[in-house]
């Protein structure tokens, strides 16, 4: 992925927020605090670029913030494919467990792509049902 130029709004929003990504294999949680990127997360995990840009791609990631959860897929942070949905369905036990997703928080899908460090809004709520 292309070099970007990071903001300070930028850097203090990544720290606030708990970024993860949903493997096939399990969930990738970043540490609190954490201040890189969802690629940064996979690289310092020890995924090579190519595999990187294939999770960043296919699967599904986001973040938790003020105990609502938000979801995307692909580098245009678009709404999750059926496919990840269902995946998503069995990790909003481990957001509610872990405080990722409060008692009268949101999931949201997609995210509308803003200006770096602003907080961008997603394209819509999501009902995950069992």
């Amino acid at each position: 992925m292309p070099e970007i130029q990071i903001n300070k709004a930028e850097i203090d929003f990544h720290r606030r927020r708990k970024a993860f990504v949903i493997l096939e294999c399990g969930i990738l949680v970043a540490q609190d605090g954490f201040d890189g990127s969802h690629s940064d997360l996979l690289t310092q995990s020890g995924f090579d670029e190519d595999q990187m840009r294939k999770v960043i791609q296919q699967q599904p990631r986001g973040y938790a913030l003020n105990g609502n959860v938000y979801l995307y897929q692909g580098t245009d942070f678009k709404c999750l494919s059926s496919k990840n949905k269902d995946m998503v369905k069995s990790y909003v036990a481990f957001f509610e467990k872990n405080g990722f997703l409060k008692q009268d928080g949101k999931i949201f899908d997609g995210m509308n792509v803003g200006k770096a460090g602003d907080q961008w809004t997603p394209v819509k709520e999501i009902e995950i049902s069992f």
